[in-house]
């Protein structure tokens, strides 16, 4: 097996080098940077010259391209595409996503159900997981407990949601409705009502109103893109009032490129690096939290993992494969509210011999069953 492995500084991607290094699987990498993900001619032109892709069993990248599925596609190559996003974010991804070099790997299963369903024979399911020789390394100075360690950890971003310039040109009655949309998911656990709610209809009446507000807007509105705008804000607001309940109690850190002056009494600590801080943030904070993206609906995210990989202990809202792969407060913690949350943040801190207990459990499964080497060789054999 020779793979050629694109390059694009993505989480997985060190991970993966090294696991086929490990695994005696040969490997060549390039990188580019795609202008347009669906067509650049100049990437096409320079692959052709510099790169005889037909010399590969495959081409694996970390989440789907359509220009490589394309590419793969006329020179008789299998495609990876390993995938940690959720939603791929790929603009009219059903032009390539049928192509038979595909292979799409999504840990969503909701999200792979639906492109399935859809006839899309390409995808598979399959959750992500964590690189277990680098964890099984892993190892925590004095020095690195004092700099990290804390009662409860959040590393990640608020996200930056554009609903409010989407709501801007709408009547009030639609701005009614779409708020009362975002308070009702944002109190829900264990299901996501947004994208059924979010109609052809309901789409059709925003474009309208656009079009009333300014005539000969080429302003259009999609179903999907409304359904990330709204999730990200739910996310951002449940993420906002997590920390800020943690950070009037506990002494909590928030690790992120951002700074938003809007949560109080928490440590903002910066972006940190994920192969080499964020293992030691987890192992040293007592509790970890993964307020997830609420547009995951059921998959668990590589966050998650990589928290309980690293021997943290993991406290996560309801995710339904999180349940299906873990011990519920054997091997993490599932919150159903905010209430809940707090409450159960309080009880751990308080019952530190069951706390680490459950922290260890954890990184005993997922080092286990959890592995990326063994992820790896799911994919190969799908291949094979």
């Amino acid at each position: 097996m020779k793979l050629l492995i694109y390059e694009w500084k993505a989480y997985l991607e060190e991970d993966v080098l090294a696991i086929c290094r490990e695994k005696k699987i040969s490997y060549d990498t390039f990188s580019w940077f795609f202008k347009d993900k669906n067509r650049d001619e100049e990437f096409v032109r320079w692959l052709d010259k510099s790169i005889d892709i037909r010399a590969y069993d495959a081409v694996l990248s970390i989440n789907y391209f359509p220009l490589l599925s394309q590419v793969c596609q006329k020179k008789g190559v299998k495609y990876i595409a390993w995938c940690y996003d959720n939603p791929l974010n790929v603009v009219q991804i059903e032009k390539t996503l049928a192509n038979p070099a595909n292979y799409v790997f999504l840990f969503d299963k909701v999200q792979y159900g639906k492109y399935k369903n859809a006839g899309f024979d390409t995808v598979y399911h399959l959750p992500l997981g964590v690189n277990r020789t680098r964890m099984m390394k892993l190892s925590v100075s004095d020095a690195e407990y004092k700099r990290y360690g804390a009662q409860v950890s959040f590393v990640g971003q608020l996200y930056e949601s554009r609903l409010m310039e989407i709501m801007a040109p709408v009547n009030d009655y639609t701005k009614g409705y779409l708020n009362a949309l975002l308070n009702v998911q944002a109190d829900l656990y264990g299901a996501y009502l947004l994208e059924e709610c979010i109609t052809e209809n309901l789409i059709q009446d925003i474009n309208t109103q656009y079009v009333q507000r300014a005539p000969g807007t080429k302003v259009r509105l999609s179903r999907e893109a409304l359904n990330y705008a709204m999730a990200c804000e739910v996310t951002r607001r449940n993420r906002i009032i997590l920390l800020s309940l943690c950070g009037a109690r506990y002494d909590t850190r928030f690790y992120s490129y951002q700074n938003s002056e809007v949560i109080k009494n928490v440590k903002k600590c910066g972006e940190v690096d994920y192969l080499r801080e964020m293992p030691q943030i987890f192992a040293c904070s007592k509790i970890n939290l993964n307020p997830s993206l609420r547009i995951i609906q059921t998959g668990i995210p590589l966050r998650a993992f990589d928290i309980m990989g690293a021997g943290g202990f993991l406290l996560s809202n309801y995710q339904e494969e999180l349940l299906e792969h873990f011990v519920n407060e054997e091997e993490m913690v599932v919150y159903e509210s905010m209430e809940d949350a707090v409450a159960k943040i309080d009880f751990y801190l308080r019952h530190e011999e069951l706390r680490v207990k459950i922290a260890e459990n954890g990184k005993r499964k997922t080092l286990k069953e959890h592995s990326l080497q063994d992820r790896l060789d799911q994919i190969l054999s799908v291949l094979l």
